[in-house]
């Protein structure tokens, strides 16, 4: 009875879980996918990483107010469990700001701004 009601809830939304939705997604850029995949994925699509996972809008949504500037010094200089440079060591600022903005979904500055 369990099993089928299970099976009848599991049909009830269409959002994936936050850790299924972070091991499967990649930036669309290659580079940036690569460089995702090197470094990021590692922690961020683990949920026993402790870090917030790729997609997570609830888990990231703090850190966002915070600001780009904070989760770049963050991403940069380290912060409680997230290493220096987030072992991204050839990451340029610009390529943080990218992985930054895809991790937690954020919706991307128009062009020109």
């Amino acid at each position: 009875m369990l099993l089928g009601l299970g099976v009848l809830l599991a049909g009830c939304g269409d959002d994936a879980p936050p850790a299924q939705t972070a091991v499967q997604s990649v930036p669309a850029d290659a580079a940036l996918a690569q460089l995702y995949g090197a470094s990021c994925k590692q922690c961020h699509a683990n949920p026993a990483a402790g870090a917030p996972l790729t997609g997570d809008s609830a888990a990231w949504a703090p850190r966002l107010e915070k600001g780009m500037d904070t989760l770049l010094d963050h991403s940069i200089n380290g912060f409680q469990g997230m290493p220096p440079l987030g072992l991204c060591m050839q990451c340029s600022e610009q390529d943080f700001r990218a992985l930054i903005t895809f991790m937690s979904a954020m919706p991307k500055p128009a062009e020109g701004q």
